[in-house]
């Protein structure tokens, strides 16, 4: 009877204290637009700007997935793609931290004319981004800090966001 009692106990403590703190991350919005201006030219592209679409995942709302376009208007668009992490969820003040690859579609036009249009592809770079990001529930959002790209040199690019979480 004892081990019984004290079994009950152990579990209702244990109930309580499971549901002292809030789970409820719904007030978190799952999708976010924003534009990323790098202030250093990639060996990559000619752009300064990319467009980005990004969608929250897990229960905290913590990982990011992220897609964009960075266009050079000319002949090359790149898209970056990567999964980043933040710290503290409810708050408004983050670290974010992530990984992922750049790919490169480009159009050559052969100055001859015998392969008159061509495309390529390929994957210029690594991309790991160490963010800082202020970000509440929902609106704006800001980012700034660092994007390494890791490719032929290593370039250590500059950046910073604005963007509009839904």
């Amino acid at each position: 009877m004892r081990k019984f009692v004290l079994l009950t106990t152990f579990f209702i403590i244990f109930s309580i204290s499971a549901r002292a703190q809030s789970n409820d991350f719904s007030n978190l919005k799952k999708n976010g637009v924003y534009v990323e201006a790098y202030l250093i030219r990639h060996d990559f592209s000619e752009g300064f700007a990319s467009i980005n679409y990004e969608r929250n995942f897990g229960k905290k709302r913590r990982t990011n997935f992220r897609i964009g376009i960075y266009p050079d208007f000319e002949s090359t668009v790149s898209l970056p793609l990567s999964f980043s992490w933040i710290t503290n969820p409810l708050g408004k003040h983050h670290f974010e931290y992530g990984i992922g690859a750049v790919f490169r579609i480009e159009h050559y036009v052969d100055p001859y004319g015998y392969n008159s249009k061509e495309w390529f592809y390929d994957m210029p770079a690594l991309m790991i981004p160490i963010m800082y990001r202020y970000q509440k529930h929902s609106g704006l959002f800001y980012r700034g800090g660092l994007n390494l790209f890791i490719s032929w040199p290593t370039l250590p690019s500059p950046s910073c966001s604005i963007g509009y979480k839904f």
